[in-house]
C-alpha cells in the first residue's frame, strides 16, 4: 500500500489536523531533528519519517524500544504504528528521545513510524482507556477527564467483587506478573480507568466524586527522574491518604498495550498484513 495513503487513513480516523497534542516538544532534539517529516513538525501528520514509498506491513507497538528495533529491522517496507514515538524505560529514566542510531537503523532497513498519542488515547473504540477497561470486563458507564479537548478517562462498573480476587482478574487479563496495589476497601463495584500515567489529583479526585472505590492505571509509583512528575505522584498519594481508594497500577506500557493490539482490526479494515510487536523486557519489568 502507498505510504501517502496510508498516512491519509490515519491522518483522518485519528483526526490529526484538529488535535492540537504538542508531539514535537522533547521527542525532537537537534540530534534527531533531521529524521522528522517535515509535516511532522508542523503538526500536520502523525508520519514521523518516511523510508519507503510502498508499505507491505504494519506492526503496533507502544513504544519505540531497542527491544522493536532489533525485531523489526529484519523486514523491510513496515510501518511501525506506535503510541508513543519515544524510547521507554520503566525506572528512573522514563520517556527518552529515539536515538539517531535508531532512525538509521530504520533508514536502512527502509521502515517507517507512524504515532497516534492523545488521538487514540481519546478514541470512543480504539482508546487507551476503553481497550482497558474492555479486556478487564470492565461495563463502560461513561468518559471523562479532558485531555487535549477529548475524555480519555473511564467510568466503569463490575459486580460486586472481592479486591484481592478483581487485581488477580486484571493481572491476568493484561498479562503482567504482578501489579502495585494499594488496598483501601475490601470490594470492588464502581471503578475509574487511566491507562497509562494515571497518577493525577484531578483524576482520583474525579474519580471519588463519581462514586468510584477503585483506580484502575498504569502508574501508581511514579519513578521518573522529573522534579514536576514527583511532585505530582506525590501529591497524587496525599489525596489518596485522606480519599482512600482503592489503586491498582499495571504500569504505563501494560495498560495501553491493549489499544496496541484491538487497534489491528482497524488496519485489517484495509486490507494490509498486521501485527503487534511486543515488547517483552517491558511487558514483565519490575
Amino acid at each position: 500500500m502507498n505510504i501517502e495513503f496510508l498516512k491519509n487513513i490515519l491522518d483522518k480516523e485519528f483526526n490529526i489536523i484538529n488535535n492540537n497534542e504538542n508531539l514535537v516538544e522533547f521527542a525532537v532534539t537537534d540530534e534527531n531533528n533531521k529524521y522528522f517529516n517535515h509535516e511532522f513538525l508542523g503538526n500536520k501528520t502523525g508520519l514521523i519519517n518516511f523510508n519507503s514509498t510502498e508499505i507491505k506491513k504494519i506492526y503496533t507497538t507502544v513504544f519505540i524500544t531497542d527491544t522493536i528495533v532489533e525485531k523489526i529491522k529484519k523486514e523491510q517496507n513496515i510501518l511501525i504504528l506506535t503510541h508513543h514515538h519515544f524510547d521507554y524505560y520503566e525506572d528512573e529514566r522514563g520517556l527518552q528521545p529515539i536515538r539517531p542510531e535508531i532512525f538509521e537503523t530504520l533508514k536502512e532497513s527502509k521502515n517507517s513510524i507512524y504515532v497516534a498519542h492523545a488521538p487514540l488515547d481519546t478514541h470512543k473504540i480504539y482508546g487507551t482507556s476503553v481497550s482497558l477497561a474492555e479486556i478487564c470486563n470492565i461495563k463502560i458507564e461513561k468518559l471523562y477527564y479532558d485531555y487535549f479537548g477529548e475524555p480519555t478517562a473511564v467510568i466503569g462498573h463490575i459486580e460486586k467483587t472481592d479486591f484481592d480476587k478483581f487485581s488477580e482478574s486484571v493481572k491476568h487479563a493484561i498479562q503482567r506478573p504482578f501489579l502495585t496495589l494499594h488496598k483501601h476497601i475490601d470490594s470492588v463495584e464502581k471503578i475509574a480507568v487511566v491507562a497509562g500515567g494515571g497518577d493525577i489529583p484531578e483524576i482520583l479526585q474525579q474519580a471519588y466524586d463519581f462514586g468510584c472505590d477503585t483506580l484502575l492505571t498504569g502508574t501508581v509509583e511514579h519513578r521518573w527522574a522529573i522534579p514536576f512528575i514527583q511532585e505530582a505522584n506525590r501529591k497524587f498519594h496525599e489525596l489518596n491518604y485522606q480519599l482512600k481508594r482503592n489503586l491498582i497500577g499495571g504500569t504505563h506500557f501494560a495498560t495501553e498495550r491493549p489499544a496496541m493490539i484491538k487497534v489491528l482490526n482497524l488496519i485489517r479494515k484495509h486490507t494490509i498484513e498486521c501485527h503487534y510487536c511486543e515488547d517483552e523486557k517491558l511487558l514483565n519489568s519490575e
